[in-house]
């Protein structure tokens, strides 16, 4: 039968199990059980997708292209075939991204040259 988790390990029968099986391995610590919700949340925390560096430039720039009230609700997202992918968090904010959207483009072109950016598009964030 196998030892409670909490209880002093057998230190005589792990040696004479060590030299038997040839476990070079040392002894397992006693760990407290974790959740496994708490394991997943901190891994998936982890796991966000790579930003190349032109994105992080221009997220810390969005404030100033568009404005601290639509900063809040979007944000760049992605630079794929010389257009900008702009992540929007409601529905609501895509027509006053689409009304500013051609001085938007003239700014980004004229200030991140090096970027090319022909286009520009809104993509709703699911959260």
């Amino acid at each position: 039968m196998e030892q409670p988790r909490k209880s002093r390990p057998n230190l005589a029968r792990w040696e004479m199990d060590k030299t038997r099986f040839h476990l070079s391995k040392p002894l397992a610590p006693n760990r407290d059980i974790r959740r496994i919700d708490g394991i997943l949340k901190d891994v998936v925390e982890g796991l966000e997708q790579p930003q190349s560096e032109n994105i992080l430039i221009l997220r810390a720039a969005w404030p100033k292209l568009v404005g601290a009230q639509i900063a809040t609700h979007s944000s760049p997202g992605f630079i794929k075939d010389y257009s900008l992918h702009v992540f929007v968090d409601h529905p609501g904010w895509m027509p006053e991204l689409e009304r500013i959207k051609r001085i938007l483009l003239q700014k980004l072109q004229a200030q991140y040259r090096d970027l090319r950016i022909r286009k520009l598009s809104f993509l709703l964030e699911h959260k």
